[in-house]
């Protein structure tokens, strides 16, 4: 367990030191007992529904600053009011009750928390849209989940309006210019003029609602990033979010009493704790590890248009950042920007990476860049509530490639893709995840659901992963995502990570090139930060890989644009693999 984000300690604690911290916290009469059912394990102490959750956490940090976009400034007690009057109009004018749909789908703007709020504060199932999607594609997910209101910003809007009138969903644009007429639609200013703050709800009245809930209650539907066929709708429910926030509560106290310890140096004072959100809130990064974390701890949690490196730096100084988690291209975009130099950095602890694997030299790299930040990663889905490991500090500097060690209420398992027997430490196979953090189910997809959960409760990741022998996961590929070259399965992200330490390297994407006698090649897009011929790259991978995972010269692409990705930060393979074999026909 010694994965918490901390700075360097002078002495690492002992195995014995961290038993004697964890196992009171676990055991009966500590405030994270675990228990399970036929689903897995869980926290028995934990809030029974996320509305429980926030009556605690909003009471708690009443006075504290919480959201901050640009020149806006909410505290907690003011987004609860504002979340708790919106709920209510949602009841009274157009009848949303417990149980039923509210889709979000805008930018990363103050009214996305404030809706999602309000829809736990009536019991109804927040609906997260990619706002990526296009006009047919928020339809296609509108009417999938049956959401009776869409939260939208203006952009959006424009996307969905020719289909509104076939959708019978009610559409509440929030940021809309003041000179735009809009058809078919609510004005969210417009509708906040009905507020009324003598009628909204007191907490002792929530209170009995959230008593009515069931734990294992769907409380938002997340969709994947459908890389193959439509959309699955990821049903979560209020015991997994919550028990994903109860992860970070032990975390955090965990870490507090290793700062007890003898001989360890005084814990970081820090005023309030600040995250800075570069990731959508409609990914389960944003939503689940940036938003709703920040509610655990009381910590500020600040927004941005987009992302943009100078911005973040800005951003940092100015509020004091102390964590934020991106994709890894972000962390190498501040660290290479030209006025790094020129910002005050050192409020910094946590330098958090998910969403696609991060380079080992780039972990080193970042805990060297950084005054006081040390880099963290995990690993997790959708379909997971996020993160079911973790890796930080100490041993992700000692093993930089794995994503760490699961959570106590965690149970995985790596199986042999054709047998599905339990495979030892070391051996290559399909990840396997229990817990009460996986998903009840995809949304309407009973089929899709039983292919993806096995009968004894374990889901199926579909990521190729190892265990080593102290408990420490490496994710190795996506089960779809190796080259198979006359009979030999070659790990792009193998291939990938040793692309990564050529120092003219800034991104690359391995994938496979058709071939008639041996199946599939290796082919690889790079984009460089200096000067590399195919053939230079060539010669630099031969005697760090096996000669038949080094492409040919005249599989090496190039491209002076950063790697197209998906919403989610993740290299889209198949669009380029789609582009260069487009280019390249005869």
């Amino acid at each position: 367990l010694v994965f918490l984000v901390m700075p360097a300690l002078p002495t690492p604690p002992t195995q014995e030191q961290m038993m004697k911290i964890v196992m009171p916290l676990l055991g009966p009469n500590g405030p994270f007992t675990i228990a399970g059912n036929k689903r897995g394990r869980y926290f028995a102490k934990a809030p029974k529904s996320i509305l429980q959750f926030y009556l605690q956490q909003f009471a708690e940090y009443a006075s504290s600053p919480f959201i901050v976009y640009r020149n806006e400034r909410f505290s907690f007690s003011e987004v609860w009011n504002i979340s708790k009057d919106i709920g209510l109009l949602l009841k009274q004018k157009y009848g949303v009750n417990a149980g039923d749909r509210v889709a979000i789908a805008m930018r990363n703007y103050p009214e996305w928390c404030f809706s999602f709020f309000a829809c736990g504060s009536i019991g109804a199932i927040a609906v997260p849209i990619n706002s990526f999607w296009k006009g047919k594609e928020m339809c296609y997910g509108l009417q999938d989940s049956g959401s009776k209101i869409l939260f939208c910003d203006y952009q959006r809007y424009k996307e969905i309006q020719p289909f509104i009138s076939s959708m019978g969903t009610t559409v509440i644009v929030v940021r809309a210019p003041s000179d735009v007429q809009l058809e078919s639609a609510v004005r969210y200013e417009q509708l906040m003029q009905h507020a009324n703050p003598s009628a909204r709800p007191s907490d002792e009245d929530l209170s009995v609602l959230a008593n009515t809930i069931d734990t294992d209650d769907a409380a938002m539907i997340m969709y994947t990033s459908g890389t193959t066929g439509n959309p699955k709708g990821v049903v979560l429910t209020n015991r997994g979010i919550i028990n994903q926030m109860e992860v970070g509560r032990m975390l955090t106290l965990v870490q507090e009493k290793i700062f007890e310890l003898p001989g360890m140096p005084p814990m970081p004072e820090v005023a309030q704790h600040c995250i800075l959100c570069i990731v959508p809130l409609f990914h389960v990064t944003g939503s689940h590890h940036n938003f709703l974390q920040s509610l655990v701890v009381g910590r500020k949690f600040v927004l941005m248009y987009k992302w943009d490196a100078e911005t973040a730096l800005q951003l940092i100084e100015k509020e004091r950042v102390t964590a934020w988690t991106g994709v890894p291209t972000m962390a190498l975009d501040i660290m290479e920007h030209p006025a790094f130099n020129r910002y005050d950095t050192s409020s910094l602890l946590s330098v958090g990476s998910g969403g696609a694997p991060t380079p080992a030299s780039q972990v080193k790299r970042t805990a060297e860049t950084f005054k006081n930040g040390l880099p963290t990663s995990a690993y997790g889905l959708t379909e997971t509530n996020g993160a079911v490991c973790y890796n930080s500090a100490l041993s992700y500097l000692r093993k930089p490639t794995s994503c760490g060690t699961p959570f106590p209420i965690v149970e995985v398992k790596v199986v042999d893709l054709d047998t599905g027997a339990t495979l030892g430490p070391n051996e290559r196979g399909e990840l396997l995840i229990r817990s009460n953090l996986v998903m009840k189910e995809y949304w309407n997809k009973p089929e899709a659901t039983a292919k993806a959960i096995t009968e004894d409760g374990f889901f199926r990741s579909g990521d190729i992963a190892t265990i080593d022998s102290e408990g420490f996961i490496y994710i190795v590929d996506r089960a779809k995502d190796i080259i198979i070259r006359g009979g030999e399965n070659i790990s792009c992200t193998e291939v990938e990570d040793v692309i990564y330490t050529n120092k003219a390297v800034r991104e690359c994407a391995v994938f496979g090139i058709p071939d008639d006698r041996l199946g599939e090649v290796v082919g690889v897009l790079v984009m460089l930060r200096k000067p590399c011929s195919s053939t230079e790259l060539v010669d630099f991978l031969k005697g760090k890989l096996a000669p038949f995972k080094i492409p040919s010269p005249s599989h090496v692409y190039f491209t002076d644009k950063p790697l197209p990705r998906g919403a989610t930060g993740k290299i889209m393979k198949r669009a380029i693999k789609a582009k260069i074999l487009e280019s390249t026909k005869p």
